[in-house]
């Protein structure tokens, strides 16, 4: 994947419950270009501006109150309509235990990003799951709800829902969700 994107007609969704957490990735998300930032203090408010707004991708904190980015993925997920169902969607948590990594990625997650944020890294993922999404079409998420990698082949999956390889080979992977 290339390292360099045109993020200016990006619109994105940054639900996150602490203010000036919002603040800072505003503020980042800026530097990359782009310039249609909604944002979300709870999971509840954010399904409200992805049907409302249908942001090109979503920043979603994993721990929020009342309603965090477990409520919010799973309602998302489930979602009737295709283009809200598949809405892009990274984590963005301090919550880095692997059984919350795991569960992000079993109910449909397109990356995971842990805080404190480098927005290098940020960057990176917010271009490969749009590079990947153009390329692929829309899923929901890396693997899909339901599909863990463990009953994955490298590089085999359905053809709207690539599997990066370096993340198919083994648990080590999950580092470069």
């Amino acid at each position: 994947m290339r390292e360099s994107w045109d993020l200016s007609k990006v619109s994105c969704l940054v639900a996150e419950d602490n203010a000036h957490m919002r603040a800072i990735l505003r503020s980042v998300l800026a530097g990359f270009g782009i310039r249609s930032v909604f944002e979300a203090s709870d999971g509840a408010e954010a399904l409200e501006l992805v049907v409302d707004r249908k942001p090109d991708i979503v920043l979603c904190d994993w721990v929020m109150t009342p309603f965090g980015g477990n409520e919010f993925l799973r309602i998302l997920r489930g979602d009737r309509d295709l283009v809200v169902s598949t809405t892009p969607v990274l984590v963005v948590t301090a919550h880095t235990k692997k059984a919350v990594i795991m569960e992000a990625v079993e109910i449909g997650i397109h990356g995971f990003v842990a805080k404190p944020v480098a927005p290098a890294i940020l960057y990176r993922h917010i271009g490969e799951v749009l590079e990947r999404q153009d390329l692929h079409g829309r899923s929901k998420g890396i693997f899909g709800p339901g599909q863990s990698k463990s009953n994955k082949k490298p590089g085999l999956t359905n053809p709207s829902n690539q599997v990066p390889e370096e993340l198919a080979a083994d648990e080590s992977g999950l580092a470069l969700l």
